[in-house]
């Protein structure tokens, strides 16, 4: 019987070890140290058939803090997708970023995918252990608020590839509502210590459409492009 870790509360305390920014507390995690975590703050989640490469392995079965996290296959499909498995410790920093953004009213984030073998691009070589490939990214292309509005990375973003996504003077470009909103998701997430990795359409047109949310082992350096 998989452990099944039930409904998020709405806010609590982490229980990460401590030290260093919150994406290299969670990435230091054995696998019992992050699903004891799962369990303290019952999140709806199951552990899921042993995944290539995945150390610890998660299907969703409910909402993140008040968002629901998946990707647009219908929902016959995700319960058996690869795209829809997780590592456990990408799991806790979404229910960290899925707290900030419902306190904005998102209700709803739908991802291109989380897990991703290394035959279907999911990590170069180098980087076996890590990004899709290790389950330990996801790419979101929409987030849905409580009152339908939905903010598409594609059509809202509004960046350009080379500038700057935080800090200084960037800002969408043209301004618009929903710019403005995805960038401080963004940003917030960055002085959080959330993910080590941010890219937006900002850094490459393969990003035009989405953003990836990163969490990487062995590594205390961030980067948001």
């Amino acid at each position: 019987m998989r452990p099944v870790y039930g409904p998020a509360p709405v806010s609590r305390p982490s229980a990460a070890p401590p030290g260093g920014p919150t994406f290299a507390r969670y990435a230091r995690m054995d696998r019992a140290t992050c699903e004891a975590e799962l369990a303290r703050r019952a999140i709806p989640a199951i552990r899921a058939e042993e995944t290539v490469g995945v150390l610890a392995p998660i299907r969703l079965r409910g909402p993140l803090s008040g968002v629901s996290i998946h990707s647009g296959l219908p929902a016959a499909q995700r319960a058996r997708s690869h795209l829809e498995v997780f590592d456990c410790r990408l799991v806790l920093a979404l229910d960290d970023f899925a707290a900030l953004i419902a306190y904005r009213g998102v209700v709803e984030m739908i991802h291109m995918s989380a897990y991703r073998p290394q035959s279907e691009n999911g990590c170069t070589p180098r980087y076996i252990g890590k990004q899709h490939c290790a389950a330990l990214a996801v790419d979101v292309g929409y987030f849905k608020r409580r009152d339908g509005v939905v903010l598409n990375v594609e059509k809202d973003f509004h960046g350009r590839i080379g500038q700057e996504t935080c800090g200084g003077a960037a800002t969408p470009n043209p301004p618009s509502p929903a710019a403005s909103e995805l960038w401080s998701f963004l940003c917030e997430a960055t002085r959080r210590t959330l993910f080590a990795v941010i890219l937006t359409p900002n850094y490459n047109a393969e990003h035009r459409n989405h953003v990836h949310l990163e969490i990487t082992p062995d590594s205390d350096w961030m980067m948001i492009k």
